[in-house]
C-alpha cells in the first residue's frame, strides 16, 4: 500500500515556547498534507512578549532572545498562518499541549479564536501499535525510521505527519476520517467555549481477554527487526527461525517509504528465496527506491543470494554469482549478501 492509498487530508504543527508560559510561542512549523502527500510547509519565528526566554527552554530548543528579537510577534503573524492552515484539521504530537499554545496566543493577542478541530499522532500511535512501549515523537520517529532534528518545530512538524502517515498506511485507512474510525478516536475540538480534547470512543466489554488471541494481535504490530537493533530495546528478540518465516514486509516498506534506503541501487535476486516471494522483493526494491534486475551487469550495487534455483530467474545463483565476480575482477563490485543481509541493510539507515 502507497501513501496515495491513504488519501488524508491534514495540517500538522509544532510549537516551541519560550518559557513555561503557554502564550509565550517562539517558533512553529506547519506542514500541509493532501491526499497522502506533502505538498507545503512553513516556519515562523515569533517574538514572545515578554522576550523572556528560560534557560531550559533554551537547553531544549536552542533559540535564544536574539534570534527573535527582530521577528513579528504572534499576533502581527495570525492572518498569515490562519491563511496557511486553514480550516484543516491540526494534527500535532501531544497536541494538548501545541492547541493550547495556539489558545493562549490567541486570547493574549485579542484574536478571534476559531473552531478548532485536531488529533493526537501520540493518541493515534498508542491505538495503531499497541505493543510498542514508547510513543514520545523521538522513540516513534526512529521505531518508523523518520530522521528529523528534533525540537524544531518544522522538523517536528515533518515527523509528525510521518507518523499520521504511517498509521494509516498500516490500518490501510483511506482517509483520516477512516483512521480515526477504525482506531475507534474522536477528534479533538477547541473554540471560545473551551478545549475537549482527541479521546477513545467507549469500548463494549466483551469478557475476559484470551491470552493467546492477545499475544497474536500484538506480535502481528511488531515491527521487522534484526536482534541486533532490538538488544536493550525490551522488544521481543525474533529467534533465527522467526526471522526467516515471520517478516512483516508491509511494516519494512512503511518504514522504508520514507526514507529510501536503496535510492539509486540496482538489485538481483537470485536463488530461492524464503523470506519473501521474487513479486514481493522486487516491489520491496521499488518501493524502497532501487531498481529491480533479472541478471547482474556492470551497474548492479547488490546481488541477494537464496539458495538452489528458482524457476522466476532466466539465471540460477551460481551464474549470477560468476558474473559479479567477473564484475567485480574488472573493478566494477557488485556486493553479495544473502537475504537476511539484504532485509539488515535496510533497515540500517544510519
Amino acid at each position: 500500500m502507497s501513501n496515495m492509498d491513504f488519501a488524508a487530508d491534514f495540517t500538522a504543527i509544532d510549537f516551541e515556547t519560550a518559557n513555561h508560559a503557554p502564550d509565550s510561542a517562539c517558533q512553529l512549523g506547519a506542514v500541509v498534507v493532501r491526499d497522502g502527500q506533502v505538498v507545503d510547509q512553513f516556519m515562523w519565528m515569533i517574538r514572545p512578549e515578554p522576550l523572556y526566554f528560560s534557560q531550559g527552554n533554551i537547553r531544549i530548543h536552542g533559540i535564544t532572545p536574539a534570534q527573535v528579537r527582530e521577528e513579528s510577534n504572534f499576533g502581527d503573524l495570525w492572518s498569515e498562518i490562519s491563511n496557511k492552515i486553514g480550516n484543516d484539521c491540526l494534527v500535532a504530537h501531544n497536541a494538548s499541549f501545541d492547541i493550547k499554545v495556539l489558545l493562549a496566543c490567541l486570547r493574549t493577542h485579542q484574536k478571534s479564536i476559531p473552531e478548532i478541530h485536531f488529533t493526537c499522532t501520540r493518541a493515534v500511535a498508542r491505538r495503531t501499535w499497541p505493543h510498542h512501549r514508547r510513543y514520545g515523537l523521538k522513540p516513534l520517529s526512529n521505531w518508523l525510521g523518520i530522521r528529523f532534528q528534533h525540537h524544531d518545530a518544522l522538523e517536528d512538524s515533518i515527523a509528525c505527519a510521518k507518523i499520521l502517515l504511517a498509521a494509516g498506511i498500516d490500518r490501510e485507512a483511506t482517509s483520516l476520517d477512516h483512521l480515526e474510525q477504525i482506531l475507534k478516536l474522536n477528534r479533538g475540538k477547541a473554540g471560545v467555549w473551551g478545549y475537549r480534547g482527541a479521546t477513545g470512543k467507549p469500548k463494549r466489554r466483551t469478557g475476559r481477554v484470551n491470552p493467546t488471541t492477545l499475544a497474536s494481535d500484538s506480535a502481528a504490530g511488531l515491527p521487522f527487526l534484526f536482534p541486533n537493533q532490538l538488544a536493550g530495546s525490551g522488544e521481543h528478540v525474533p529467534n533465527v527461525a522467526e526471522s526467516e518465516t515471520e517478516i512483516d514486509l508491509q511494516r519494512i516498506l512503511i518504514r522504508g517509504e520514507f526514507v529510501r534506503p536503496l535510492s539509486g541501487k540496482r538489485i538481483v535476486f537470485s536463488g530461492k528465496l524464503h523470506c519473501m516471494s521474487p513479486s514481493d522483493a522486487e516491489n520491496l526494491t521499488v518501493r524502497l527506491g532501487g531498481t529491480w534486475q533479472e541478471t547482474v551487469d556492470q551497474q548492479t550495487d547488490y546481488l541477494v543470494m537464496g539458495s538452489g534455483k528458482n524457476s522466476s530467474a532466466s539465471t540460477d545463483g551460481s551464474d549470477n554469482a560468476h558474473l559479479a565476480q567477473s564484475f567485480s575482477a574488472s573493478g566494477h563490485t557488485v556486493r553479495i549478501v544473502d537475504e537476511r543481509e539484504f532485509l539488515k541493510l535496510v533497515m540500517s539507515y544510519d
